[in-house]
């Protein structure tokens, strides 16, 4: 008898290499990878890698960014609230200054600056996302507070700060202290409350002392929001650069994982006829006849 291990060995082997190949091919269709362990390709997949840890750390910064983005347009709607209010305060004042005021008109000057001064410790206590925002890195402490009857800064000048690109930061809190008193000897909710006795009483020297201080808190509030203004551009330009880098990487490392689906589809189609066909040889060679035997 006549037996073909040879010929039977190697269509084993070749049904094997064929599904094998079929296998691959089927994988990378149905994932869109071309990548399944490094041993495939170990110049690609260490750049994969590489690449995904860089789209990790854009994305990290498009988040921060995000977040800064909101941070930044909270404290310029509140800087814009403050900056109306000293406006309306510095009105109040000077329309209260002098002689020309009667008592009632003194009286309800009075009243209405106590209620701007009640206004703007609303605005530089202000939440935003569960922290103060005028409060430098004590995010969970109200910047200003009575205590024992006197305006208290109680937080700290330190902003905190967030990577928003390599090497680029932006503050999303600010020092309220720095905008509410900076040099002067007063914070101006105390001048305010200086300037509500004053206007109530017709004391002029104190009302002109009163105005001085609110111009310069004034000037202080515009700088911070000029500040955050910057801020805001400078944001703008990092994230317009990030969304960038991250398209550039992603385009890179598709370019270095994802197969090219019409050659996987081409190799799949035919790896299952070479499979189909190392079967069929395999099978025939197997069907022995008696004639076979008596040879």
């Amino acid at each position: 008898m006549r037996l073909t291990f040879n010929a039977l060995d190697d269509g084993l082997a070749a049904i094997d290499a064929a599904a094998g190949q079929l296998q691959t091919a089927q994988w990378q269709v149905s994932t869109g990878r071309r990548i399944r362990v490094p041993s495939d390709d170990p110049a690609a997949a260490q750049a994969a890698v590489v690449l995904q840890s860089e789209i990790g750390t854009l994305d990290a910064y498009t988040r921060s960014g995000d977040t800064a983005d909101a941070h930044l347009a909270a404290l310029d709607t509140t800087l814009g609230d403050i900056v109306d209010k000293l406006t309306q305060a510095l009105s109040v004042a000077t329309g209260a200054r002098g002689d020309t005021p009667d008592q009632p008109s003194r009286d309800a000057a009075s009243a209405t600056l106590a209620g701007i001064r009640d206004a703007l410790a609303d605005n530089v206590n202000s939440r935003f996302d569960g922290g103060y925002l005028f409060a430098g890195t004590q995010s969970t402490t109200a910047p200003y507070a009575k205590v024992g009857g006197v305006w208290t800064y109680q937080a700290d000048s330190t902003p905190m700060l967030v990577e928003v690109a390599r090497d680029r930061t932006v503050a999303f809190t600010m020092d309220g202290q720095a905008i509410f008193q900076g040099s002067d000897p007063a914070d101006v909710l105390t001048t305010l409350d200086g300037l509500v006795a004053a206007v109530a009483t017709g004391d002029n020297v104190a009302i002109g002392a009163g105005i001085d201080a609110l111009q310069r808190a004034f000037s202080r509030a515009v700088r911070a929001q000029s500040q955050v203004g910057a801020d805001q551009t400078t944001l703008a330009d990092c994230r317009q650069r990030v969304h960038a880098l991250g398209r550039d990487a992603a385009a890179r490392l598709s370019s270095a994982q994802d197969a090219n689906l019409a050659d996987a589809i081409t190799r799949m189609r035919q790896a299952d006829t070479t499979y189909r066909a190392a079967l069929g040889a395999v099978a025939a060679s197997e069907k022995v006849s008696l004639l076979d035997y008596l040879r």
